[in-house]
């Protein structure tokens, strides 16, 4: 049985990575952004890229392309409106929070038999207009539309991604499922002695200690050979289908940065140095460069990482090759497009709009953890595969000839 997928909002794949793990079919995805659909398509040359604003998309396309013709839709539209830490604390609602609907009329017209949504924690108290929450539309809609919706908040690192990141997921099925279709966590802080299938959380040393050491400006794009063996199974894991790795350039500091980073211990960031730090008075943000510590997973990566985090030994931010890692992309995935790139108000004050695309650190940041993904695919498809035989019944429809 191989459930056919359509991604929305696929970003740079992370969300498709971990379904096609699983053993579903992507046929096709749709993702605005170029520079991140570029990386897609790099890494899934196969699957049909529909690089354009869902806005943009007349209804006739999904219609005619996709209705009744996809098993399963997943996606994670733009999250920054929800996220408690951005213009929501001051009552902002973004525009783009409305694309939440253009997600849910894609579902309507594609008529599929499950539904996927992701997004950060903050979907669950947040608005998608002044009288309307997000989650109570979203549920009441997909319910209207004759599914059955379930929704949890999973934590990545309890699957095994050396990254904390805290997700919603919500699971929309036309059958009601007989038990819970989300997966139960794999990793645990501590060794949990009663489960053999357990492990302890993955930490940020462990998943990049194997990378190509470098100092403040070295590194390439290009392929990198590895300095050793791998040293322990995520890192064999990552490594599968590899010779080495890109996307792996350690940030231009200056020797002045770098000696300020010498100062700040595992755990701490340049904020709490404000004292000892030369010119610190005008460090204003208690995010920025901030060193991992080596025995814990990573502090989320969000799309603005490149200069929050120090790397646990070196003295340098971290690259993206080690972001990717802390993400649990495999390092077989190559990233397209700048490794990081002017701020959006930057290129609009000065005419250049048309540049603006996601850097490899957005991209990256902005992606659904493939392992999580991986996880939450395989979860849903073992409770498909314990239903009742209607469930069967509904995927041995007739297999329409898709132009992919």
């Amino acid at each position: 049985m191989s459930l056919r997928v359509l991604d929305l909002f696929a970003g740079c794949g992370g969300l498709s990575a971990g379904f096609k793990e699983a053993g579903f079919e992507i046929c096709a995805a749709n993702e605005v952004d170029k520079w991140a659909a570029d990386t897609f398509t790099h890494n899934n040359p196969s699957i049909e890229m529909i690089q354009e604003d869902i806005r943009n998309i007349p209804e006739s396309f999904w219609e005619s392309r996709f209705s009744k013709k996809i098993d399963i839709v997943i996606g994670g539209p733009p999250c920054q409106g929800f996220s408690v830490s951005g213009r929501r604390q001051y009552g902002e609602i973004r525009p783009t929070n409305s694309l939440v609907s253009d997600y849910l009329k894609v579902v309507k017209i594609v008529q599929p038999d499950f539904v996927v949504m992701e997004n950060v924690r903050g979907f669950k108290t947040g608005s998608i207009s002044k009288d309307k929450k997000v989650l109570d539309y979203v549920t009441t809609t997909l319910e209207l539309l004759g599914y059955n919706v379930y929704h949890k908040l999973l934590n990545a690192e309890d699957y095994g991604v050396p990254s904390l990141r805290s997700r919603i997921f919500i699971i929309a099925s036309k059958f009601k499922f007989k038990k819970s279709p989300f997966p139960a966590p794999s990793h645990f802080r501590e060794k949990n002695l009663s489960s053999s299938n357990a492990y302890t959380h993955v930490s940020c040393l462990d998943a990049i200690s194997d990378l190509p050491e470098l100092q403040a400006c070295e590194g390439s794009e290009d392929m990198q050979k590895y300095a050793h063996p791998p040293l322990n199974p995520y890192q064999r894991r990552m490594r599968q289908g590899s010779n080495g790795v890109f996307n792996h350039v350690a940030m231009k500091h200056t020797a002045r940065v770098v000696e300020r980073f010498k100062l700040i211990q595992q755990g701490e960031s340049s904020y709490r140095h404000s004292k000892q730090i030369e010119g610190a008075e005008k460090i204003k943000y208690k995010m920025n460069n901030q060193r991992l510590v080596q025995t814990k997973p990573s502090l989320c990566i969000t799309a603005n990482f490149q200069s929050n985090f120090i790397h646990p030994l070196q003295h340098r931010n971290l690259t993206a090759r080690e972001a990717a890692r802390l993400m649990s992309f495999p390092d077989s995935y190559v990233f397209q497009g700048k490794r990081t790139q002017m701020s959006s108000k930057f290129l609009k004050k000065y005419g250049r709009e048309h540049e603006d695309f996601l850097s490899q650190y957005n991209q990256i940041g902005n992606s659904v953890p493939p392992l999580l993904s991986e996880s939450v695919a395989n979860s849903l498809l073992e409770t498909i595969l314990a239903g009742e035989g209607n469930y069967q019944q509904s995927f041995e429809k007739q297999q329409s000839s898709l132009e992919f």
